[in-house]
């Protein structure tokens, strides 16, 4: 078996018809109404995936695959989750999609601090990095080639440290910017 970095897995020899997927929970119980009007059709098997004999009802993983575009009001979520934030933290991924990079870039732009913790190359890391003051020990960002498995268990412990507990201790941007501001570097040492 070979496993990609998106933690997909070629396995040799299953074609990808033979895959199963499991069917909409909601199409399932109320079958939607197609585009010709017709009823359709949402059948599973023993197992509960989906049949396809079905004319509806494959359940799409709430992901924006390459090419599709996001949903309005999740972009403007994901916006507002960045103006709202202080700092900002990238793990696992390269930013290769456009809207990935596009909101980190809304972070460098607002002057937040970013750690980018990513295997791997990262889309346009250059851009923010380049610009960091001279001497800076990761209060203005922090880029490192480490897993997930390493970084998020100290980070939990960390948030434990200062006293994270939920949303509402959260710091708006600016407002108490060198507060905690080690945080990135703390959590890589």
């Amino acid at each position: 078996m070979k496993a990609n970095p998106d933690g997909d897995v070629d396995v040799p020899g299953a074609p990808y018809d033979t895959f199963r997927y499991p069917a909409c929970p909601h199409c399932l119980e109320n079958p939607p109404i197609l585009k010709d009007g017709s009823q359709s059709i949402v059948e599973v098997d023993h197992e509960g995936a989906w049949k396809a004999t079905s004319t509806a009802g494959i359940l799409k993983p709430a992901v924006v695959m390459f090419g599709e575009s996001i949903n309005a009001q999740v972009k403007e979520a994901a916006e507002k989750a960045i103006d709202d934030s202080g700092r900002l933290l990238v793990l696992g991924t390269s930013l290769a999609t456009y809207s990935a990079w596009r909101l980190a870039r809304r972070a460098q732009e607002r002057g937040m601090p970013i750690a980018v913790l990513n295997l791997g190359g990262v889309r346009g890391e250059e851009t923010f990095f380049e610009n960091l003051p001279g001497g800076q020990t990761g209060e203005y960002g922090v880029r490192a080639e480490l897993g997930t498995d390493i970084v998020l268990p100290a980070l939990v412990d960390q948030l434990n440290r200062i006293g994270f507990t939920s949303k509402k201790d959260i710091s708006t941007p600016y407002e108490e910017r060198q507060k905690n501001s080690s945080m990135f570097k703390d959590m890589l040492s």
